[in-house]
């Protein structure tokens, strides 16, 4: 009899601590569904900003866009009709840096807050440099360096989110 009730004893205690460890598990379960609920909306947020960044710049920097087009075919006018395309696009690179200003990082990425401004810092850098040798000869090498600079600051962000890499640069380029 002594021999049943140890037996029984230890198979509620066995059975306890299993129920125990079950009931563990799901709390650890959720907390991972969380963890992964909120990296969802960090990588779901992340692209809408990512997405709002080209269609800011765009918006403004139709003029850049055809003094440069102009400019790579060979077919910039002369006299003051290239004077008001350059200052067109004086103005559309001043408007594009003025956009990059504008725009606010979402809470839900204030983690990423520094390399979002400093990638921001870049672009914004890179407007200026145009805007400054629109005034001179129109060499535009060093602001596509500094634009590159963003565009691998943010693609990190990207993959650091397990996100496909991308080019800001080539969509408003267009």
């Amino acid at each position: 009899m002594k021999k049943l009730w140890a037996i029984g004893l230890s198979a509620t205690v066995l059975l306890a601590a299993c129920g125990a460890e079950e009931s563990a598990e799901p709390a650890e379960a959720t907390t991972g569904a969380e963890g992964s609920e909120d990296n969802k909306e960090v990588k779901r947020e992340l692209m809408k900003f990512y997405m709002s960044i080209p269609n800011a710049i765009n918006a403004v920097d139709g003029d850049l866009n055809t003094f440069e087009m102009n400019q790579a075919e060979g077919t910039l006018p002369e006299g003051e009709e290239l004077q008001a395309m350059k200052d067109a696009a004086i103005t559309s690179a001043n408007e594009a840096a003025g956009a990059v200003d504008a725009l606010e990082i979402p809470e839900v990425l204030e983690d990423h807050k520094e390399q979002i401004e400093t990638a921001f810092a870049s672009i914004r850098e890179s407007y200026e440099i145009k805007a400054e040798e629109l005034t001179k000869d129109a060499s535009f090498e060093a602001a596509d360096v500094k634009f590159s600079e963003a565009d691998a600051q943010l693609n990190e962000l990207l993959e650091e989110q397990d996100l496909a890499a991308s080019s800001i640069y080539n969509e408003v380029s267009q």
